[in-house]
């Protein structure tokens, strides 16, 4: 349990630091609207799957509860993720932005990975961590498109809500 802790702690920490070093601060501006959306989708998530988790997470040594690491990930983890992403996103070269899509899944799949190994996190209702690289994928993709085209973004999150919720064997009776 202490090293599940001190994994999250040094995790946020990470995060904390990075957006500091790596944050594009002068063009904040032109992220915000992206963060919020990440922080607005992840919340929301966590009220539609209330009493039909995905996944959930476990207990460390002072955090007890699994909302309150949804907390940290939708008001520090996932605003800084996409604050970072957005930042240094390439501005040319297909290769080179495949690349860095590539690096932030592997990033993110191998976090979720450990998180798991330490007991931080469990899969349920047919989810895996599998799905979760899978689902990296796609939430980095709507990420980028978010910035440019939001409008668009909003329509194939709810769309692929829809099909997350059809998959998953979600029935409305489960909804908080």
């Amino acid at each position: 349990m202490i090293e599940l802790f001190i994994f999250r702690f040094l995790l946020v920490c990470a995060f904390i630091i990075s957006v500091y070093r790596f944050g594009d601060w002068k063009n904040l501006q032109n992220y915000y609207p992206t963060m919020l959306f990440v922080m607005v989708v992840n919340l929301s998530s966590c009220l539609l799957t209330y009493h039909h988790v995905l996944w959930g997470f476990g207990p460390d040594y002072f955090i007890k509860t699994s909302t309150v690491v949804e907390l940290i990930n939708s008001y520090i983890a996932l605003p800084a993720t996409v604050f970072i992403f957005l930042s240094r996103f390439p501005s040319s070269g297909k290769l080179f932005q495949y690349a860095y899509f590539a690096l932030w899944i592997l990033i993110f799949s191998t976090i979720e990975l450990i998180d798991y190994t330490l007991g931080g996190i469990s899969y349920q209702n047919g989810w895996s961590w599998r799905i979760s690289t899978l689902f990296d994928f796609a939430i980095f993709s709507i990420v980028k498109l978010h910035h440019s085209k939001p409008f668009l973004a909003w329509s194939i999150t709810f769309f692929l809500a829809a099909i997350i919720l059809y998959l998953f064997d979600f029935h409305t009776a489960e909804m908080k």
